[in-house]
């Protein structure tokens, strides 16, 4: 029987004491990871990440009405890992193919716009205007940021602008 060493294969870091290396960044993990193969190739789809996607695929797909996922687990628990899984699964419809055959929404959208925000980050344009870039709605929006700070409320989000169901929609 191997030992968990000899079964292992450790990334060149695994080891390293240098906690900020292993700090992941959501924005920058969304747009690096391309079409999602690497990614989903070192990761081990536990059962909580499971459940993630099964319902917010669901949701994506309109088949569920639940909109709010609480990721509970301590800090370097995977939440940053969960998110950015799910949010390629949402964007790639042949890495749902490959990685989620047995959920029933899995073909039941082509593609998510996806957006990812890093806390740490303070753009001129305020959270939500970096947002509204990243969902090609830039110009829509400038007029929370351009004479100073006003945030959208949930009504802007929502206009009839933007195509059916939000600024977030399977397309």
């Amino acid at each position: 029987m191997k030992t968990v060493k000899d079964a292992c294969d450790l990334q060149s870091n695994a080891l390293s004491i240098k906690l900020s290396d292993q700090i992941e960044q959501l924005d920058e993990l969304i747009t690096s990871e391309k079409d999602g193969k690497t990614f989903f190739e070192k990761t081990c789809i536990t059962q909580g990440m499971q459940d993630l996607i099964s319902e917010g695929l669901a949701r994506l797909a309109g088949a569920s009405s639940q909109a709010v996922f609480h990721l509970k687990q301590a800090m370097g628990g995977g939440k940053t890992h969960l998110l950015v899984g799910f949010g390629l699964l949402a964007k790639h419809p042949e890495l749902r193919k490959t990685y989620c055959g047995g959920i029933p929404q899995v073909s039941a959208f082509t593609s998510a716009s996806i957006a990812a925000f890093n806390g740490r980050n303070n753009p001129a344009h305020f959270f939500w205007g970096e947002i509204a870039h990243q969902l090609d709605k830039g110009d829509r929006f400038s007029p929370f940021w351009t004479s100073g700070p006003k945030a959208p409320d949930e009504k802007d989000w929502l206009k009839p602008s933007w195509p059916a169901g939000g600024p977030i929609t399977p397309v």
